[in-house]
């Protein structure tokens, strides 16, 4: 692409993505960007008015047109290629990367949001993985905070590299309060996840002792918009460290 750009993948469905897309589409309009939103393929959205293409709309201004932020939806709550599948139709992927490369001469900087995580299939041949490929574009992954979320990032993280793609930021978000208090009484399927306050420090650690040139581990407190500390574009363009 011959604008700069990031791509947001979870670790899983339901993590965030949208929510954290949204919030950093505004804050870099805020600093004078002309961001561009784009969700290539989404399923699962019964009305236009909720979807997660219509907020990404809506943060960045409502710059370009809603087709333009979504080319290709489908309503059933599935992977794209099987929601499809359902209505009689298929994913096209020349458009999934036509709708990006139309952005070109309408931003200055363009945020993709994949659907589901770094190899979740957006079409018959297709992942978001490929398509970060084809786009060349670094990536922000987006997790869960809660047990087993280090593995799903370590496991996401490996992939990526094998497939020399960069994962410039994972961003640690708080669905639910962290506990600060081991009760044992807690320690039951229905209790309390004590990892939500120790996953960001084992991760930020392992990775500092074991991975070469790791992510910043972002955070996003529960109940908070702001991420701490905030990524800037300048981390993510051409060979910044961060």
């Amino acid at each position: 692409m011959r604008i700069p750009g990031v791509m947001l993948v979870g670790t899983d469905t339901e993590v965030g993505k949208t929510f954290v897309a949204c919030r950093l589409i505004e804050q870099w309009v805020r600093q004078g960007t002309r961001v561009g939103a784009y969700k290539p393929v989404a399923s699962g959205a019964l009305s236009q008015e909720g979807s997660d293409a219509n907020l990404l709309w809506l943060a960045s201004g409502r710059l370009g047109t809603l087709e333009q932020v979504n080319p290709q939806s489908f309503m059933a709550p599935l992977a794209p290629p099987m929601a499809a599948e359902l209505e009689g139709r298929e994913v096209n992927d020349d458009r999934i990367v036509a709708g990006a490369l139309a952005w070109e001469s309408e931003c200055d900087f363009l945020v993709v949001e994949g659907a589901g995580g770094l190899m979740s299939p957006i079409s018959w041949k297709m992942t978001n993985a490929s398509l970060a490929q084809k786009l060349q574009l670094p990536l922000i992954l987006v997790a869960s905070n809660k047990l087993g979320v280090v593995s799903q990032i370590l496991t996401t993280l490996t992939a990526a590299k094998a497939l020399e793609l960069r994962i410039k930021h994972v961003v640690l978000n708080d669905s639910r309060a962290a506990s600060s208090t081991l009760d044992p009484s807690l320690l039951s399927p229905q209790g309390a996840d004590f990892s939500v306050g120790s996953n960001y420090r084992l991760l930020t650690k392992f990775l500092k002792e074991q991975w070469p040139d790791p992510p910043k581990i972002i955070r996003l407190a529960f109940g908070q918009s702001n991420m701490e500390p905030e990524i800037q574009i300048k981390e993510l363009i051409g060979n910044d460290p961060n």
